[in-house]
């Protein structure tokens, strides 16, 4: 049975992108399994509001970041509006499509340079990773996922949640991204201590 290892992220974050890449990597080789959980990042920064320019000490850190991890992107001249597509995020687990649209989501920004805060791209996103369109389109019209997603930012600030993404190692919130060979050995001895049931 895989260790689940919860994730909190907004596809707003660069970081994220980045973090998602190397998880992709880890999760198969390692046996665990990445629960990502969506947190609207401008409701608690405002620094981050989508429209505004990413400033240069944030661009600056994540071409450092990349260049450390070796994961191509393409960073955003703006910080995006990524609440429709953080909703969707909460529908497409409900389908069993998470992983799916998680992947589209993060490509359409972060690989072909389109705005999540269009509707129709999240929409094209949903649709590639098997989501109904009319669902999907109810679903965030109606503003569906607003309880889950207000349940899941309590639950990040409970477990000390400070920035994205953030993965928790048993009560350990681990923020940021490292290389991957480090995110290995730091996951690596999680899920040794977990199945041993040692504290972390």
């Amino acid at each position: 049975m895989s260790t689940i290892i919860p994730v909190y992220f907004d596809y707003a974050s660069s970081l994220c992108y980045i973090a998602w890449r190397i998880a992709a990597r880890l999760e198969a080789e390692l046996g665990v399994a990445m629960s990502w959980r969506p947190v609207h990042i401008a409701a608690q920064h405002p620094e981050c509001r989508p429209g505004d320019l990413i400033g240069g000490d944030t661009r600056a850190k994540i071409e450092r970041v990349a260049s450390d991890t070796g994961i191509a992107l393409r960073i955003p001249e703006r910080w995006c509006d990524s609440r429709a597509a953080l909703e969707g995020a909460v529908l497409a687990e409900e389908c069993a499509c998470a992983a799916a649209y998680h992947g589209e989501v993060f490509a359409a920004l972060y690989e072909r340079g389109d705005d999540i805060g269009d509707r129709t791209v999240v929409v094209r996103a949903a649709v590639a990773a098997g989501l109904p369109m009319g669902r999907f389109m109810e679903f965030v019209a109606t503003r569906r996922a607003a309880p889950q997603l207000a349940l899941i930012r309590d639950e990040a600030q409970r477990q000390g949640v400070a920035g994205y993404p953030t993965f928790l190692l048993g009560e350990f919130p681990l923020t940021g991204i490292q290389p991957l060979e480090t995110m290995r050995l730091l996951l690596a001895r999680h899920i040794e201590r977990t199945r041993a049931g040692l504290p972390h």
